[in-house]
């Protein structure tokens, strides 16, 4: 199994690699290409020195001086043999050191006679040629080229080692000062798993540009949790103070009934009516608990759905069990979205406006088309909103003070409710200022192409 590791190890691993195969490879090439031009310049050489021994040859004999004093190169490294077969004998002429050079042992380098190694003159490069009768060899020392290659080997090799001594030192700083944000990000994340309260947000880096994005994703993903969190605690508690005093008051009356029920018997029908309707209450409460919980997880079937229809059909409902005149206005307009639960978020926004709105007070239901959106506005002309509580009415367990007295009931979660099937429909809802009074709660859908066979029939 392979082993884990860290970012500035794996970026350190592959640049250095790179860096060693890039240096091998160019220092290859410099000495191939070195060593390429000395042997062209040996060949080159021997071409010139050919040519100059053919112009010493006089009556089939060579002027060594004048062969030395006019060849274009040095030739005191180079060893010449002149053989003349002439009147059926064989002359042999020398250059100085040539008879010694030719009394030891030649061996033959990579198989060929072009390149042979002697002992004590080292390596030679060959060459004969043909000149009016006259077999001209040449034997060139290599010795200023082999020295001469073999210092640009080691220099090159030099160079490599320091190059990449030096890049993989550069490399190690530069992989940690790249990875030491995300690090440090690294770090900070880790300290806050052990905090189990509100999490910190991480320290965001001016760059790179990718570790501070990832550094902000996490500061708002952070703020989400930590908004989350809030949220459950002022849910739990809210949800503990609302059903304590219900509790408290039950409590309370059938302490009373044990007490005095025998010798106050009329205090027992008001004592159970007070606890029904507690009780009452307390289901509502729970009911409502229920709903905003399975509202948190609601996955909706979404399908073409008549707005029009809907509307009307929690219009004509809502007739029967509100007090207010309550009128409706629209056309048949196609949502993408789940019927029953659009009807169960109308029905909440009629009976709240209901509900702090005066008996005598309209209340106007009106479907419209914006270029984006299909829209239901809900209006009435009740007691309206400031601008300080619209904010917040959609939280759970919030209510206006106005509304918290005993004539007007409720728990406060029925637009926390609205609030999550808007978002399982995928639209949204706002509330605003009604003219001349009163407030108007606006709910839209995206405007998408939508078809249904039983719309088009």
């Amino acid at each position: 199994m392979t082993k884990p590791q860290t970012t500035a190890r794996e970026i350190r691993k592959r640049f250095i690699g790179m860096l060693v195969l890039a240096t091998l490879v160019m220092g290859t090439a410099i000495i191939t290409v070195v060593g390429y031009q000395q042997v062209r310049q040996t060949q080159q050489s021997a071409t010139r020195l050919m040519t100059g021994l053919r112009h010493s040859v006089i009556d089939n004999q060579p002027d060594w001086h004048w062969w030395r004093r006019y060849s274009a190169i040095n030739t005191i490294d180079t060893y010449v043999r002149v053989t003349n077969h002439e009147d059926q004998t064989t002359q042999r002429y020398y250059s100085p050191f040539t008879r010694e050079f030719l009394s030891l042992d030649r061996h033959q380098v990579l198989g060929t006679r072009a390149v042979a190694y002697t002992p004590e003159f080292g390596f030679t490069y060959y060459r004969q040629s043909y000149h009016r009768g006259n077999r001209l060899e040449i034997w060139l020392n290599l010795t200023p080229i082999i020295e001469t290659l073999l210092t640009v080997v080691i220099v090159v090799l030099l160079v490599m080692a320091a190059t990449i001594l030096l890049g993989s030192a550069y490399v190690r700083v530069m992989a940690r000062k790249i990875t030491q944000p995300l690090a440090s990000l690294n770090v900070a994340a880790q300290a806050q798993t052990q905090q189990h309260e509100k999490k910190m947000t991480l320290p965001v880096p001016n760059q790179p540009v990718e570790v501070q994005e990832l550094a902000e994703s996490f500061n708002a993903l952070l703020q989400t949790v930590n908004d989350h969190a809030v949220q459950e605690r002022q849910f739990t508690s809210n949800a503990a103070h609302e059903l304590r005093t219900p509790i408290a008051a039950i409590l309370t009356h059938v302490q009373l009934l044990k007490r005095r029920a025998a010798e106050h018997p009329e205090i027992v029908p008001q004592s159970i009516a007070f606890i029904g309707e507690e009780s009452l209450r307390m289901k509502q409460l729970v009911d409502s608990l229920l709903t905003l919980s399975r509202a948190d997880r609601a996955v909706l079937t979404m399908a073409p759905t008549d707005l029009a229809a809907v509307v009307q059909d929690v219009v004509a409902t809502e007739r029967l069990l509100i007090k207010q005149p309550l009128t409706f206005q629209g056309t048949a307009i196609l949502v993408m979205g789940n019927a029953e639960s659009i009807a169960q978020i109308l029905t909440a926004l009629i009976d709240n406006a209901a509900k702090y709105s005066p008996e005598t007070a309209p209340i106007t239901v009106q479907i419209s088309t914006t270029p984006t959106a299909h829209q239901v506005v809900v209006k009435d002309q009740g007691m309206g909103i400031s601008d300080a509580h619209k904010a917040h009415i959609f939280e759970r367990f919030y209510r206006v003070d106005a509304a918290r007295t005993p004539a007007i009931a409720g728990t406060g979660l029925g637009l926390a409710i609205v609030a999550q099937l808007v978002k399982a429909n995928q639209g949204t809802i706002t509330v605003s200022d009604n003219q001349p009074q009163g407030s108007q709660f606006t709910l839209s859908f995206p405007r998408q192409q939508v078809h249904s066979e039983k719309i088009s029939e």
